[in-house]
């Protein structure tokens, strides 16, 4: 894959990231539980933003190419 690097690859990245951080504060026993409850909510948006981020990517062919990408470069 040659170019700039699709947008919703980057937009992903950032969900990941969201999801991540929202991950750890949902399971913070010391949190208060309103707290914890925010944070799966933050936590399912942003897998669902993952998930809509990977459709789109699919659906314009960018995943394939990223993957055989990747897959190239494993075989170096």
């Amino acid at each position: 894959m040659s170019g700039p690097v699709p947008r919703d690859w980057t937009e992903m990245i950032g969900h990941l990231h969201a999801a991540q951080v929202a991950e750890q504060q949902m399971k913070d026993p010391a949190a208060p539980r309103i707290r914890r409850d925010e944070a799966i909510v933050r936590h399912a948006r942003a897998l669902d933003a993952i998930f809509a981020c990977l459709s789109r990517l699919r659906e314009s062919q960018e995943l394939a190419r990223i993957t055989l990408m990747l897959a190239r470069k494993e075989r170096r």
